[in-house]
C-alpha cells in the first residue's frame, strides 16, 4: 500500500510540473511580452507616423472692411509660420485679378499697403504647395480732413494740404474763381504724377491736337491764377515732387502759378514738366503783318507767369522741362520778321517781374528747353529781381547764375560746371538732375 501511495505522489508532482510549464509557454499567434523594464534591442525603430498636411491659415487685414482715410496703411500677415503673402488691389469696381491659379504673378508682400483709391483688397497666403483661401476686404477712401478737396466758400482754415492730383486742380480753381488765398499755407504731403511721360527726346515738347488744342491724351493743368487771378498765400511743397506736369492754354500769366500777388513760393519740384502757351493768330493785318489779340503771347514760365503785385519770395524751386513750343512760336513768324518777337517774357522760374514788384529768389533751378525771347530763370524784369544761388541751365547750354544778365556757356572758362550745378540742385532741393541733363544732350 505505501509503494502504491509513493508511485501516486510522484506522477501528481510531474502532472504539476508539466501543468505550469504549458501555461507559461507562447502560442504562435501571440507577441512575447517584455518587460517594461527592459530595453529595446538596437535593431528595433520607434514607430515612424505619415506626414500631416498643414493647413495655410488665411489672410488677415489690421484695418477692417469699410471707410477710412486716405493714404491709411493695411499690415497683412497669417497665422501660419513663414507662409508667404500675396496681394492685390482693384480700384473702383474693377473685377478681382488674384486667383489661387496666378498668385505668383501678384504683389509680393513685404510692407503695409497704403490704400489711396476706394477699392477691394485681395491677399492669399502660401506655403510650399499649398495656399489659403483668398481673403478680401472693399476700402472707401475717404480724403484727410486738410485736403484742399475740402475747401468751400465757407472755409476759414488756414491751412491745407495737397496729397493728389484732385487737390492741384482745385486749387487753381479756387485761385482762378478769384479768391487769392492770402493769409493761407498750403503743404504737398505727397509725390504727385499728373501724367506718365510729357518730355519727349531732348525736351520735345508733345504734339498738339488739330485746331491749336492740347494734346488729348495728357492732363492738362489749368495752372494756378493768371495775369489777372494772382495768388497770394504760401505754398510749401515740401520738396515732394511733380512730374509729368502739362499746361496748354491761351492766356498773359501762365505757368504753374499764372500770377503772384505779395506770395511765397517754397521747395516746390516740377520735373518732366511742359508749359505752352498756344499763340493762337488770326491772320495779317492790311499791312501784311500777322494781328494777334494780345491775349495769350508773353508772360509765362515754368514755374510762374508773372508777379503782379508787391513782394513775392521764391525759395528752394527747380524746374524741368520745356517752355514754349516750336509750333506755337512758328504761329508768329510773320510777326518776328517785323522784328517783333510774339512770345516774349518767357522764363523757366518767372516769365516777368511786372512794375513797382519785387521777386526775391534764392537756391532755384532750371534746365529747360525755352522758345521765343526767353532766359533760363527770369525773362523780364520791369520791377526787381533778386537772385541769390540761382542757375538756371537752356539747352543751348548758356547757364545763367545770379541774374539774368550774368551768362557764360556752361562748363567754359568764367562760366559753372555742370558738376556743381547738380551738386548745389541736390543741396538745395534733393534731386539728382545727373540723368536730365544726360536727356538734355548736355
Amino acid at each position: 500500500m505505501k509503494k502504491i501511495t509513493k508511485t501516486l505522489t510522484a506522477l501528481l508532482i510531474v502532472g504539476l510540473f508539466f501543468s505550469c510549464k504549458h501555461n507559461n509557454s507562447v502560442t504562435p499567434d501571440e507577441e512575447p511580452k517584455s518587460d517594461p523594464g527592459t530595453q529595446t534591442t538596437t535593431d528595433q525603430k520607434p514607430e515612424e507616423k505619415p506626414p500631416v498636411d498643414e493647413k495655410v491659415e488665411a489672410v488677415t487685414f489690421s484695418v477692417a472692411a469699410g471707410d477710412i482715410t486716405e493714404y491709411t496703411t493695411v499690415a497683412l500677415t497669417s497665422a501660419t509660420a513663414d507662409a508667404v503673402i500675396y496681394y492685390a488691389y482693384a480700384e473702383g469696381e474693377a473685377a478681382a485679378t488674384l486667383t489661387k491659379e496666378n498668385y505668383a504673378s501678384a504683389a509680393k508682400y513685404e510692407a503695409p499697403v497704403e490704400i489711396i483709391e476706394s477699392g477691394t483688397l485681395y491677399a492669399i497666403a502660401v506655403k510650399g504647395s499649398k495656399v489659403s483661401e483668398i481673403t478680401s476686404a472693399a476700402y472707401k477712401a475717404v480724403a484727410p480732413a486738410d485736403a484742399m478737396r475740402n475747401w468751400t466758400a465757407e472755409s476759414e482754415a488756414k491751412a491745407y494740404s495737397v496729397y493728389k492730383y484732385a487737390d492741384l486742380e482745385k486749387l487753381a480753381e479756387v485761385v482762378n474763381g478769384g479768391k487769392d488765398l492770402a493769409g493761407v499755407t498750403i503743404t504737398q504731403k505727397k509725390n504727385i504724377k499728373i501724367n506718365e511721360s510729357v518730355l519727349g527726346e531732348k525736351f520735345a515738347e508733345p504734339e498738339e491736337a488739330e485746331g491749336a488744342e492740347p494734346n488729348a491724351s495728357l492732363k492738362n493743368f489749368a495752372g494756378i491764377g493768371s495775369k489777372d487771378k494772382l495768388f497770394a498765400g504760401t505754398y510749401d511743397g515740401d520738396k515732394k515732387v511733380i512730374s509729368g506736369l502739362y499746361i496748354y492754354g491761351g492766356q498773359q500769366g501762365l505757368g504753374f502759378f499764372g500770377g503772384l500777388n505779395a506770395a511765397t513760393i517754397k521747395n516746390v519740384i516740377i520735373l518732366d514738366g511742359c508749359v505752352i502757351n498756344k499763340n493762337v493768330w488770326e491772320g495779317l493785318d492790311s499791312k501784311g503783318v500777322a494781328s494777334h489779340d494780345g491775349s495769350d503771347d508773353d508772360r509765362f514760365g515754368g514755374l510762374v507767369g508773372i508777379t503782379k503785385k508787391g513782394e513775392s519770395n521764391i525759395e528752394n524751386c527747380l524746374f524741368v522741362g520745356t517752355v514754349g513750343s516750336k509750333v506755337a512760336k512758328e504761329r508768329g513768324k510773320a510777326y518776328d520778321e517785323a522784328e517783333k518777337n510774339p512770345y516774349e517774357y518767357i522764363g523757366g522760374i518767372v516769365g516777368r517781374v511786372e512794375s513797382d514788384t519785387t521777386a526775391n529768389l534764392t537756391n532755384c533751378f532750371s534746365l529747360v528747353k525755352l522758345y521765343g525771347s526767353s532766359a533760363a530763370l527770369v525773362k523780364k524784369v520791369s520791377g526787381k529781381a533778386n537772385c541769390k544761388d540761382c542757375f538756371g541751365v537752356s539747352l543751348d547750354k548758356k547757364v545763367y547764375k545770379t541774374k539774368d544778365a550774368e551768362s557764360a556757356a556752361l562748363d567754359a572758362e568764367g562760366g559753372v560746371t555742370k558738376a556743381e550745378i547738380i551738386e548745389a540742385a541736390k543741396t538745395a532741393c534733393g534731386i539728382d538732375l545727373t540723368d536730365y541733363f544726360t536727356k538734355a544732350g548736355l
